[in-house]
């Protein structure tokens, strides 16, 4: 096996990485739906209530909003442990 057979191609090392970002968002989606539904809809129906719809919306969006405040969180203490003040 020669070096260049052991190398990714750039566009293979991109299509790879949009492929892994497509999984996370469809990870995250099949969690969002199972913990909101879990908590919102009580008995399943023909169709939501306003009261059901509201709570989905509601816990959706602060499920995203915890998400990224995760993600900030990991980042700020990753610059931090390299040399910059994270703060924590």
């Amino acid at each position: 096996m020669s070096a260049a057979e052991g190398q990714i191609s750039p566009e293979l090392a991109q299509f790879i990485q949009q492929e892994q970002g497509k999984a996370q968002i469809q990870q995250m989606v099949a969690s969002v739906t199972a913990v909101c539904f879990d908590k919102c809809i009580s008995a399943p129906g023909r169709s939501l209530s306003g009261r059901e719809e509201s709570c989905l919306s509601d816990c959706a969006k602060r499920f995203i909003e915890t998400t990224q405040l995760i993600v900030q969180r990991f980042q700020s203490k990753a610059a931090g442990a390299g040399g910059v003040a994270g703060g924590f």
